[in-house]
């Protein structure tokens, strides 16, 4: 990620500005307001005097009624380390004659502020073109003794301007974002600063994907989020959704914010909908590289957060923090592959139908009362779209003796609380199992538990799987397992050979 420094005394305009620059996730802009603070950040350096964190292009805002501009040139000019990084200028009123003043100083590009959408792309090619450069430079440097022939410059001549080519295209494909655009042309919707706000959360999570990347190369991991992410943030983005950020396999996203919209809810569910039917296209890829199949929980919670720019002077980042997030994350703990979980109190917030199922409470710490949460099937109006389920695996009939012990979690503890059980169905995702002794074993639907010890002819054939329950009769219960390791795997890969 490129760093660019915002430099400025108007806290107000560097944020707006910050906003801006962050928008796409490819730069990170830092905002510095007063000369102390840029010889700080020009201070970091290692033994050889190289900035620890270099930006790639420094934005200065002059105006030459105050000192604080030809300051900043002087201590600029004067440091080794930032030698040959673009200098851009932005003031409110250009005229010829101050941009000829500007250019004089030793800008590279006058900007106007606030930035235009075509402005904020200049800095971002800026920013690569300087960053690919310095990167060839060094190459260049290293095999200088090497380099003795004229056409082998050449050759690496003509890569890196392939490779300026091969980024503006990619960059390009990116940059138009619907938030990031109604920002730009209407500054007045996005509050500057922190504020409360009333929004709607999604938390999305793979399941199952730790235990899974364990048996995957590193890369291969990289390529599976990368895509999977790539496919869910721009059916966010379509939703004027804001991705937060994303956390391992999960992903934080917002409605209503930054920019304001009546029908948060109803797009956060549109969209959660079409995230879940995004998953044929994401596991298309997965089964064409042979990589293994990947099912997604979300849930969906609204209520009042703090919202803005939380961190400290040199760098901030947009967040949200508050109860509701803590809810709407224990709401997607509860959902499976494949499903869409929202709170009953969001579902009241919503103008249009939404068809539903499954209404459950939920026990939250730090709320008295239970909440009603249920599974979103479809939403109606001019949203209308439904959630497209496949065919689940076939469950197959246990003829052989298979016990275990169920232990009942508490959140992510596990309890005493321990019965044993016979498998009597069985796949890669769910199992139905008969409980022997139910006496003081408390298990309700979409408890979580954990499977220890299961054994056939008295030796273990897994341990240490984790499932959640999602119907019980009596002494019959149906788990889906959420999370599995390679003991699991090797057991079930036997067994449907088997079968």
């Amino acid at each position: 990620m490129k760093t660019i420094w915002v430099i400025g005394r108007d806290k107000k305009e560097m944020i707006e500005a910050q906003r801006a620059i962050n928008s796409d996730g490819s730069m990170r802009a830092v905002c510095i307001l007063s000369n102390e603070v840029l010889h700080k950040a020009m201070s970091h350096t290692d033994e050889m005097g190289v900035l620890k964190d270099t930006p790639s292009l420094i934005i200065l805002d002059y105006d030459r009624e105050k000192d604080m501009s030809e300051e900043v040139l002087l201590q600029i000019k004067q440091h080794q380390a930032l030698a040959g990084i673009p200098l851009f200028f932005m003031m409110e009123n250009r005229t010829e004659e101050m941009d000829e003043l500007c250019y004089s100083k030793g800008a590279t590009v006058v900007l106007h502020k606030p930035f235009s959408k075509a402005e904020i792309l200049r800095i971002e090619r800026t920013a690569w073109q300087h960053d690919v450069t310095k990167s060839y430079e060094k190459m260049l440097q290293k095999q200088a003794g090497d380099l003795l022939v004229a056409k082998e410059v050449q050759r690496l001549n003509d890569q890196l301007r392939s490779r300026n080519d091969l980024l503006h295209q990619i960059f390009g494909r990116y940059f138009s974002e619907q938030v990031v655009d109604m920002i730009l042309e209407q500054p007045q919707g996005a509050a500057i600063g922190g504020e409360k706000r009333e929004i709607t959360i999604m938390m999305a999570d793979l399941r199952g994907f730790t235990s899974m990347s364990e048996t995957l190369d590193s890369d291969v991991v990289t390529d599976v989020l990368n895509h999977f992410f790539s496919v869910m943030a721009e059916v966010i983005t379509e939703h004027n959704g804001t991705v937060i950020e994303y956390l391992g396999d999960a992903i934080l996203a917002v409605f209503g914010a930054p920019l304001v919209t009546t029908e948060q809810t109803e797009k956060a569910i549109a969209a959660a909908i079409q995230m879940q039917n995004q998953m044929q296209r994401v596991n298309e890829y997965c089964e064409s590289l042979h990589y293994p199949v990947l099912e997604m929980g979300i849930g969906i919670h609204r209520g009042e957060v703090f919202i803005g720019n939380v961190g400290s002077e040199n760098m901030m980042r947009y967040n949200v923090i508050g109860q509701a997030v803590n809810l709407c994350s224990r709401i997607e703990s509860y959902s499976l592959g494949g499903q869409i979980l929202i709170s009953q109190e969001s579902i009241g917030k919503v103008d249009c139908q939404v068809k539903v199922r499954n209404l459950i409470e939920i026990s939250v710490k730090g709320i008295q009362k239970p909440v009603p949460i249920c599974e979103v099937l479809a939403i109606s109006g001019r949203y209308a779209c439904a959630v497209e389920y496949t065919a689940s695996d076939i469950l197959h009939l246990i003829k052989e003796r298979i016990v275990f012990n169920l232990y009942l979690l508490d959140g992510k503890m596990i309890t005493e609380q321990m019965v044993t059980a016979n498998l009597t169905y069985f796949s890669r995702k769910t199992a139905k199992v008969l409980l022997e002794d139910t006496d003081g074993f408390d298990i309700k639907e979409y408890s979580d538990v954990e499977i220890f010890a299961a054994k056939r002819s008295g030796k273990a054939v897994f341990t240490n799987v984790y499932a959640k329950v999602m119907k019980r009769e009596d002494k019959e219960v149906t788990l889906s397992f959420t999370h599995v390791n390679k003991g699991f795997q090797t057991f079930a890969e036997q067994c449907l050979k088997n079968w």
